[in-house]
């Protein structure tokens, strides 16, 4: 379970992507008209925490997630992001979470179920955060359970399954031999 240089390098790499990416994603959000329901905007969450879905199931290592939320957070920030710091530290949060779902299976299994169960806790990092910091305990409360149940919806599917496929597809062009995942059996 040792980090390898390459561990790094390629976890710092897909983690300032994602950070970029992130940061394209604020932009579009931004223009959401005010008034949408928390709910309904919940469901674009998943896509902020993607490097910590993709990163731990390349290198699978313990603290990839954590890893990855971070570097990708605060290049978001360095960026220029619209959510200055917070863009750093709710990815630490969001990396939290996930990371909870890999350590729950010992870092044993990156399966479908494994990966969509990781990164929907990451939807949890991300309510407990806002809940904090975005205002979510103004909500009701049944808008704060469907704010949570959707946002950990959206990241099973936008960092879970996302990471998964494109994953799979990486390594399917051999590009990705040297890491952990390619020495994996294939789990479904």
């Amino acid at each position: 379970m040792n980090w390898k240089l390459r561990d790094i390098v390629a976890a710092t790499m897909l983690s300032v992507v994602s950070g970029a990416i992130y940061l394209g994603w604020d932009l579009l959000y931004k223009f959401v008209p005010s008034g949408v329901n928390p709910v309904v905007l919940a469901a674009f969450n998943g896509l902020w925490w993607i490097a910590g879905g993709i990163v731990p199931y390349i290198v699978r290592r313990p603290g990839a997630a954590v890893l990855a939320e971070s570097i990708g957070g605060f290049v978001e920030f360095a960026l220029g992001s619209p959510y200055g710091i917070q863009a750093f530290t709710i990815g630490i949060a969001q990396g939290l979470g996930i990371e909870l779902g890999f350590a729950l299976t010992r870092y044993r299994s990156y399966s479908l179920a494994s990966m969509l169960f990781a990164t929907a806790l990451g939807g949890v990092g991300n309510y407990v955060y806002s809940y904090f910091y975005y205002g979510v305990d103004k909500y009701s409360g049944a808008t704060q359970m469907g704010y949570l149940i959707v946002t950990m919806i959206s990241g099973a599917i936008l960092a879970g399954l996302i990471s998964k496929l494109v994953g799979d597809a990486l390594k399917r062009t051999g590009t990705l031999r040297n890491f952990a995942i390619a020495k994996s059996a294939p789990q479904g």
